[in-house]
């Protein structure tokens, strides 16, 4: 059972990854830029402590986020039975939810003792052995950097970079409330150490596609508001990746826009996918989305979570506007 950021559980990762010889590094399915850039720093330092690791993600990676696996492209769901098995140490970076790790959770129930978590969300499964689960961390790319300054590993620029996208990511490049002191310290010893802040916002805010574009405006043009105008609703369809040639993967962060007027309190995105919905929830300070995910199977943070649905995209909507209307009429 995972123990919430106690300092046995911190110390227990250290010294698994002490005695590990083999790591194979994994993190969620659709995933975002904190738990790459984990698993790609943790990959990059490990040869330097005498370590060999490879890394996995049970689905595609983002294209923004490919710039850090330039050599060694991540394995996918199929190839994970036989990494597991030639590793010691498997590390679960940035989730702790059998329901994210799309085509590998079974696998790893069967290696359970030796998988090692690091997370910093609200959904806590029996995932690892070694569970050290800090909700209070912006980013698990916190985390692994207070790991690697136990371990004592080399943070060189080409580990901090990764660690500072990480970071960047889960904080909307430092302006999301959860944005703290600790955050800003660990910020500060990655561009000590030859992150180039300006490189990565380019690489991660400045490289859009015009078809991503296109898919931003039809995400504006179907944004709905509700509960008096604090909570807001959107949705794409299958027909509008069809017709903007959009990528799935292109939605991230477009929930965001809708944050930007000053009444909404909540704002939902909903993505149709084959054979279910995709959901993203945010919300500013009072409006818990957490728990609105959870009654519909899902989990994440107070501000920031999500959950996937087998329901028709309307109808979701309309039981997600019912979820909201006691969480709203608070705030």
């Amino acid at each position: 059972m995972c123990v919430k950021s106690s300092n046995d559980a911190f110390r227990a990762v250290v010294e698994s990854l002490v005695r590990s010889s083999n790591l194979l590094l994994v993190t969620h399915a659709r995933a975002d830029g904190d738990g790459l850039g984990v698993i790609a720093a943790l990959e990059r330092a490990a040869p330097a402590a005498g370590k060999k690791a490879r890394v996995l993600v049970p689905d595609n990676v983002p294209q923004r986020y490919t710039f850090l696996f330039p050599e060694t492209p991540p394995a996918d769901a199929e190839s994970f039975e036989t990494l597991a098995g030639a590793a010691d140490v498997i590390l679960v970076a940035d989730t702790c939810a059998f329901e994210q790790l799309d085509g590998i959770g079974d696998g790893l129930r069967k290696c359970r003792e030796k998988t090692v978590v690091i997370d910093h969300h609200l959904t806590i499964d029996d995932v690892g052995a070694v569970q050290w689960s800090d909700t209070s961390a912006a980013a698990t790319g916190v985390m692994a950097l207070e790991i690697l300054d136990a371990l004592g590993w080399d943070i060189t620029a080409e580990v901090a970079e990764p660690l500072f996208v990480a970071i960047t990511s889960d904080t909307g490049w430092f302006r999301f409330a959860n944005t703290d002191a600790r955050t800003l310290r660990a910020a500060a010893k990655l561009l000590e150490a030859g992150a180039r802040a300006g490189a990565i916002f380019t690489r991660l805010f400045q490289t859009d596609r015009p078809e991503r574009l296109a898919l931003l405006e039809r995400v504006l043009r179907s944004l709905r508001l509700h509960h008096d105008g604090k909570l807001a609703m959107m949705k794409i369809r299958k027909l509008d990746f069809d017709e903007t040639g959009a990528r799935p993967d292109e939605t991230e962060n477009l929930i965001n826009e809708a944050m930007r007027m000053e009444k909404v309190r909540a704002a939902v995105m909903l993505v149709e996918n084959t054979g279910c919905v995709r959901v993203s929830l945010r919300s500013r300070e009072g409006v818990d989305v957490a728990k609105i995910a959870q009654g519909f199977g899902g989990g994440g943070h107070a501000r920031a979570a999500g959950c996937r649905v087998s329901d028709d995209i309307d109808t979701l909507a309309k039981r997600l506007v019912q979820a909201f209307q006691g969480a709203l009429q608070k705030n």
